[in-house]
């Protein structure tokens, strides 16, 4: 890793709903260190008895590459699993969707949650663009 940035984000007067760590890989072995990461995706998948694979997303989301899995209840304190990569810049980052105590998130069902996370999703992956490609 040539340089890395963890950023939490939360809703107005909520809990923290994503933790996400930017990492900026070296160019020559950039393919490796993403298919370690894709091989780690894997792995969490096959493991998770309560996880599935988000089938709905696209392969790219604003440019990016992107796959992703959550869980099938809101009773861990990770309820989603993202990572995406910028073959262009090097970058690839991982994002955990956080769950919270009922009180204090901005959700209550899977439902909503699923709805939060596709907004956030977009929004980070078309903000990460727009910043990327100097517009």
């Amino acid at each position: 890793m040539i340089a890395g940035r963890r950023v939490l984000f939360s809703y107005s007067n909520k809990d923290f709903f994503a933790n996400v760590k930017v990492e900026v890989l070296p160019e020559k072995n950039y393919a490796e260190e993403k298919q370690s990461l894709i091989d780690n995706f894997d792995f969490l998948l096959a493991s998770g008895k309560d996880s599935s694979r988000n089938y709905a997303l696209r392969p790219t989301m604003h440019g990016l590459g992107i796959r992703g899995l959550d869980r099938q209840t809101l009773e861990q304190p990770v309820i989603g699993f993202y990572l995406l990569f910028d073959d262009l810049s090097h970058v690839a980052t991982t994002i955990y969707l956080l769950n919270q105590e009922p009180s204090v998130r901005s959700f209550q069902t899977i439902e909503e949650y699923a709805a939060m996370r596709d907004r956030f999703l977009d929004a980070y992956t078309a903000c990460i663009r727009v910043k990327t490609s100097g517009q």
